[in-house]
């Protein structure tokens, strides 16, 4: 049996001990008119993707995350969110990415919402960076995918070494000394 959390004509998470092994499954349930009852045991969840892109050479770049509902709500759900540092940091005199937080909300009906984090651009030759974006109290739904990772991509070339040539005549006596001058880009 189960038992429902909620007024008829609503749906929502619900608990209720549907197997009868004495345990509390959660589902949702669709009352319609009539004695008619519908139980899904797979409630609504919440995921975010990830994002993979270029962080550019100056200015910030949208890193655009979709969180996303597994099937649309008559009630309105919410998720909280944070960046949190992985290799990339937020932080600091020349941070790679802009810290973001706080709450999304699906009102009844929607499906995705996009989460934005800025990334800062720089001319820096470095390794492929990331963050993520961790996703904690969902309400009215469950969270079935709680990380999304932002790899920021290094586009800025590799650093090339360069010599230049050198013609001098190495004399009849003595030592001759051969000055090569060596540049490295950037």
């Amino acid at each position: 049996s189960g038992l429902l959390l909620g007024s008829p004509l609503s749906r929502g998470v619900s608990l209720g001990d549907l197997e009868g092994d004495g345990d509390l499954d959660a589902f949702t349930a669709n009352i319609s008119q009539g004695d008619r009852v519908w139980i899904n045991t797979d409630p609504i969840t919440v995921s975010i993707d990830v994002v993979t892109q270029a962080e550019q050479d100056n200015g910030t770049t949208a890193f655009d995350f979709i969180v996303s509902l597994s099937e649309p709500s008559t009630q309105t759900i919410t998720v909280d969110y944070a960046t949190a540092d992985g290799t990339a940091t937020g932080g600091g005199a020349d941070p790679d990415y802009t810290p973001n937080s706080g709450s999304l909300t699906f009102n009844p009906g929607e499906t995705s919402q996009i989460l934005t984090v800025p990334v800062n651009g720089d001319t820096l030759v470095e390794p492929d960076e990331t963050f993520v974006v961790d996703l904690t109290a969902a309400t009215n739904a469950v969270i079935q995918d709680n990380q999304g990772t932002g790899t920021i991509l290094n586009d800025d070339g590799p650093l090339t070494v360069t010599i230049s040539d050198v013609t001098l005549a190495e004399g009849d006596s003595g030592t001759t000394t051969y000055e090569f001058l060596v540049s490295l880009s950037e």
